[in-house]
């Protein structure tokens, strides 16, 4: 009910407000939207889409952020945490940059998703050994690494093309300003299989909680199962962060808050940060649309800005 209301005040709510009745009429029969006119554009082609990717993409950054927590039995864990978010910048970058693509609307996007994957395929190869578990150590070591080399490539090609810095810096804090239906099929599939195999892997992931040789015992293959939920949260977050860009404090804040709403299970708090997630990044999506019209403020500087604040909050009541 929580994200029902709003992403109600979401479609009726911005630049253009629309009337109850009006906006009623509009979702229940979609084929009256000719005799309405803009209106039925404003919902149908800009904010139902843009609900929808902001729904998908606060709510697979909490499952994310949920994962990554549990897998590395680290609470400062985050979905960026392994070089998901610096890959896709690069790739995000060769595409503004150098024009590759230009015209196409899918083309940043998969340039970004392309650089995404690349990175945590060489992160995760870094810190694999032969015949031994995944060390957690090692994992985000080689993340840092290489996270802080393709920053600073990243930062070179933005001097060396300055005219496309506002741009990149736009997509690079991350905004749903101007995401369409071409944006949400496209991260979609990947999202949503990778969301639901993360499920199925739950009961696992809360026993890889108990640590190695414990997990080991129980008859967890912890040199394969680690990878494969890694994997699995870098494609999710690879796939979000392609058509978003880099939002941030969504998948380290909102795992917290459902912990301390339903506990440590990963099979409940998972959902549950899901949900959260989905609310919390719609609501500050309005937010950043109509507080300061005209003019738009990208959402990822919006959850920043409450999401650092109030994980110092959490942080000074409950010891992490």
């Amino acid at each position: 009910m929580l994200w029902v209301g709003a992403a109600v005040l979401s479609l009726k709510l911005g630049s253009v407000s629309i009337e109850w009745l009006e906006l009623w009429a509009l979702l229940v029969n979609p084929q009256s939207v000719s005799g309405h006119g803009d209106l039925g554009a404003v919902v149908w082609s800009l904010r139902v889409p843009r609900l929808l990717l902001g729904a998908l993409a606060g709510g697979g950054l909490a499952v994310a952020g949920a994962v990554w927590q549990g897998v590395l039995r680290n609470p400062l864990a985050d979905p960026y945490l392994i070089g998901a978010s610096a890959g896709a910048a690069v790739g995000g970058a060769l595409a503004l940059l150098f024009g590759i693509g230009a015209g196409v609307s899918w083309a940043l996007p998969l340039q970004a998703f392309l650089g995404s994957l690349a990175s945590v395929a060489v992160v995760y190869r870094l810190a694999s050994e032969p015949a031994r578990p995944l060390s957690v150590e090692r994992l985000l070591l080689a993340g840092v690494a290489v996270s802080s080399f393709l920053s600073a490539g990243l930062s070179a090609a933005m001097v060396l093309r300055s005219e496309s810095y506002t741009q990149l810096y736009l997509w690079l804090v991350g905004s749903l300003a101007g995401r369409g239906w071409e944006h949400l099929t496209l991260a979609a599939p990947y999202v949503l299989a990778a969301g639901l195999v993360l499920m199925a892997y739950l009961p696992r992931l809360n026993l890889m909680q108990l640590g190695q040789e414990t997990a080991q015992s129980l008859g967890l293959d912890m040199r394969r199962d680690p990878g494969v939920v890694i994997a699995l949260a870098s494609l999710l977050t690879a796939a979000l962060v392609a058509v978003c860009g880099m939002i941030g404090f969504v998948g380290l804040v909102i795992p917290h808050i459902a912990r301390l709403l339903v506990g440590p299970d990963l099979r409940r708090l998972v959902p549950v940060a899901a949900v959260l997630g989905a609310v919390l990044l719609n609501i500050a999506d309005l937010a950043a649309r109509t507080l300061w019209a005209p003019m738009e403020l990208p959402v990822g500087v919006l959850t920043a800005l409450l999401g650092a604040p109030f994980f110092l909050f959490l942080l000074a009541r409950r010891p992490l």
